[in-house]
């Protein structure tokens, strides 16, 4: 892991020196793809303001800005960084590449329609969670072969290193890491993120830093007939010890609240008193079905639904990172996949991890205090996720232990 550090280091100092010595074209798309493009965003707009009953944000961005914005981040970061839409729709698979300072390029599958999509995914998803190698690697490969084989050349031509995705329903919940090009999953290629559309997430950047944590969660609840999570306590005293023994541990503050002092009332008395980089939460999160309040994640005493998230004052957190470490996700429900995708939008963080199934403890723990121990030396959030991946990939080779984990809204 440390080797992996270094050269994430390395590569952000090199990664800067070439962005900034690049020159800079400003491409300018049609005016009928601009109103395509920007459709294209509402209706991604339109799914989640429909999902959480609220006004969210009013889609301005134009294809341009889009791509400009792109380029003025990947100058930023260090990162050459893509927007891919992946949109299902009923009779042909509709994707849409936007790079920096470059004009969409749009691609129509018409052999790709909906059901077979569809089953595909869900092929896909049962075989990484029954730890069936040969058909996560067999759908996987079908799955890279519609929706990322088609631009690799530009990808390439562009020297992307991170892909922002946008899904539309029905592929909303693909575990994108484990995409596989017949020789590596997509994760050793790219970072990764997914986005509910480019004009709800926070396009500023600021380079992480070691700052303050607020680790939470709950080993049993208050209510007996809820499942006991073990490894809740594990998974935080390794967070704890792993900050600890940093060469910056003292520019990180760490509190935690376990058991029966994670609360919300406890939990905004946290966010009144003091701000924080970064939340922690380890607790049964489910993404179900139906309406917002039908999801929810587990307090100590009640189930705090994305329809009463609100009841938590994020805001005074002034957090930049949600951290859910033990969700499950209804694979295949649109309803599920908004709630999950929708999470780091609803509770105005600018970004959050999740995971699409409730993952082994063990390996948890290893991938969670990996990404930490890369955070502050990566370009990007993203990266310092895939860097963690790729090195719980090389001990534990099967996706399940490592694909479910998602990065959430912006990347930066």
């Amino acid at each position: 892991m440390r080797s992996h550090i270094l050269q994430l280091f390395a590569a952000a100092l090199i990664g800067s020196s070439l962005l900034a010595e690049a020159p800079v074209a400003i491409a300018q798309t049609s005016p009928e793809l601009t109103k395509k493009v920007m459709q294209m965003e509402r209706d991604r707009e339109k799914e989640f303001e429909d999902y959480f009953g609220e006004d969210l944000a009013s889609v301005t961005k134009t294809a341009d800005q889009t791509a400009t914005e792109l380029a003025e981040l990947s100058r930023q970061t260090g990162t050459r960084s893509a927007l891919l839409y992946v949109i299902p729709r009923k009779t042909h698979l509709h994707l849409v590449l936007i790079t920096p300072n470059g004009t969409p390029i749009v691609k129509d599958f018409y052999e790709t329609i909906d059901p077979l999509l569809f089953k595909t995914a869900r092929k896909f998803h049962r075989s990484i969670v029954r730890l069936d190698q040969t058909e996560t690697e067999k759908t996987g490969k079908q799955l890279y072969d519609w929706i990322i084989a088609p631009y690799r050349d530009e990808l390439e031509a562009a020297q992307i290193e991170l892909i922002l995705f946008c899904l539309g329903d029905g592929v909303k919940d693909l575990a994108l890491p484990a995409l596989f090009d017949g020789k590596q999953y997509l994760i050793e290629s790219y970072a990764i993120t997914r986005i509910p559309a480019f004009n709800l997430i926070d396009t500023s950047y600021k380079p992480f830093r070691s700052g303050s944590l607020l680790a939470m969660g709950a080993s049993s609840f208050e209510d007996k007939r809820i499942s006991a999570l073990p490894g809740t306590r594990t998974e935080i005293a390794a967070i704890n010890a792993n900050l600890r023994k940093k060469p910056d541990a003292g520019r990180w503050r760490i509190n935690t609240l376990e058991d029966e002092s994670f609360t919300q009332s406890s939990i905004n008395s946290q966010f009144s008193s003091s701000p924080y980089t970064t939340l922690h939460i380890t607790t049964h999160a489910q993404f179900k079905p139906g309406s917002a309040s039908d999801s929810y994640i587990q307090l100590w005493d009640q189930k705090l639904t994305l329809g009463t998230l609100n009841q938590i004052d994020w805001g005074k957190s002034r957090a930049n990172l949600l951290v859910l470490s033990a969700c499950q996700t209804a694979i295949g429900d649109k309803d599920a996949a908004n709630g999950f995708a929708g999470l780091a939008l609803k509770a105005g963080i600018p970004t959050a991890i999740g995971t699409l199934w409730s993952i082994n403890d063990r390996s948890t723990v290893e991938l969670i205090s990996d990404f930490y121990q890369a955070l502050p030396v990566s370009n990007t959030k993203a990266q310092a996720l895939q860097g963690a991946q790729i090195s719980i990939l090389q001990k534990y080779k099967k996706p399940y232990y490592w694909a479910g984990f998602s990065l959430i809204s912006a990347p930066w």
